[in-house]
């Protein structure tokens, strides 16, 4: 797991699993009409990471990457489980939006967009 720091026992999370490849078709269907989009299917690979609150905890959500080491970008969305609204019984996934972002890595876009999302306000 990494979020840029050594992991041992006075870490805090949230962590993340390496980039583990995945089919790109298994991608999220927002990413792939992101790539459809841009005509550049193709040239993308996929790669999902599992993201964890603590070293010993369960997933608390995933970064879902399309990622193309020739261009240097990425497509990247994150996604989990909260309580449905409707129904306390229930989970329901929620998902952001897909942002595209420069990267070296499928790691280093985990990272960027990790930021980002800590950085940016929540919306009322």
């Amino acid at each position: 797991m990494c979020a840029g720091a050594m992991l041992d026992d006075a870490a805090v999370g949230p962590f993340w699993t390496p980039p583990l490849p995945v089919d790109r078709d298994e991608l999220s269907p927002s990413i792939l009409r992101e790539l459809d989009q841009r005509g550049e299917r193709q040239s993308f690979k996929g790669y999902v990471l599992q993201i964890y609150d603590a070293p010993d905890g369960k997933p608390s959500g995933v970064f879902e990457i399309a990622f193309c080491a020739k261009s240097g970008t990425a497509c990247v969305i994150y996604g989990a489980e909260a309580p449905d609204e409707h129904d306390a019984k229930r989970r329901a996934v929620v998902m952001t939006d897909p942002h595209w972002l420069a990267a070296v890595s499928p790691r280093d876009a985990a990272g960027i967009f990790f930021q980002l999302l800590v950085d940016t306000p929540p919306q009322a």
